[in-house]
C-alpha cells in the first residue's frame, strides 16, 4: 500500500481504463461538491455548508491531480452559469466577486495540499490525517477571510459605513468565528474516514 491512493486501492481493477475512471471520478466529485454546497445553514454573507468536508475527504481519497481537476471543473460549471454554488445567484461570473469567492480559491488550494499529502501517505494514520486536514482548513480560510474583508470594505452595499479595520473585524466574526464549532467537528470526522477504510482494506 506504499504510496497508493485510496481510490486506486478501492478500484485497482480499473487501472487499465484509467481515463474513463478519472472522467467518472471528476463528474461524481463535482456532483458531490454541488450537493454538499446546498446542505447548509444559510447564514449571510457566507453560509455554513458541508462542502469543506467533501473537499477534504475527496482530496484525501483521489490525490491532488484529480481533486484539483474536479474542483476546477466545478468552478467552471459555476462560472458559465450552472447553479452549483451555495448562495444566490448560485452561478455565473458575478459569484466570483461575491463574499464566498475567497473560500472557493482556498478550497482549490486545499485540494492541492491535502491531495499531495495523501500521496505521501499522510492519509493512513489518524493523527497525521488530522494534522493535514487542520492545515488544509487553514488554507481554505486564509484567502476566504482576506477576500471577505476586502468585499466588506469595497463591494458590500454598506461599504461606505465601515473602514478597513471594521471590514476585517466583520470578516473574522462572520467568516471564521461562526464556524468555531462546525469546522472542528468536520475536521475530526474527515480525519477518521480514510484511516478506517485503509484499516479495513489492510485486514480484508
Amino acid at each position: 500500500m506504499n504510496k497508493t491512493l485510496l481510490i486506486d486501492a478501492l478500484f485497482a481493477n480499473l487501472k487499465t481504463q484509467k481515463l474513463i475512471r478519472n472522467i467518472f471520478i471528476i463528474i461524481i466529485g463535482s456532483l458531490l461538491l454541488t450537493i454538499s454546497a446546498r446542505v447548509k445553514i444559510d447564514i449571510p454573507p457566507v453560509p455554513i455548508t458541508m462542502q469543506t468536508l467533501v473537499v477534504l475527504v475527496f482530496a484525501l481519497t483521489v490525490g491532488w491531480k484529480l481533486s484539483v481537476a474536479t474542483f476546477s471543473f466545478y468552478l467552471f460549471q459555476g462560472f458559465v452559469g450552472i447553479p452549483v454554488f451555495a448562495s444566490s445567484p448560485f452561478g455565473g461570473p458575478a459569484y466570483f466577486i461575491g463574499p464566498s469567492a475567497g473560500y472557493l480559491i482556498g478550497m482549490l488550494l486545499s485540494c492541492y495540499f491535502v491531495g499531495l499529502m495523501a500521496e505521501k501517505n499522510y492519509d493512513k494514520n489518524y493523527f497525521k490525517t488530522l494534522l493535514i486536514l487542520f492545515l488544509g482548513s487553514i488554507i481554505i480560510f486564509v484567502p476566504g477571510l482576506l477576500w471577505l474583508g476586502f468585499w466588506y470594505n469595497i463591494l458590500w452595499t454598506e461599504a461606505a459605513s465601515v473602514d478597513v479595520f471594521q471590514s476585517y473585524s466583520k470578516a473574522i466574526n462572520n467568516g471564521l468565528l461562526l464556524y468555531k464549532f462546525t469546522e472542528p467537528v468536520k475536521i475530526a470526522l474527515a480525519a477518521t474516514i480514510t484511516p478506517l477504510i485503509w484499516q479495513f482494506i489492510k485486514n480484508k
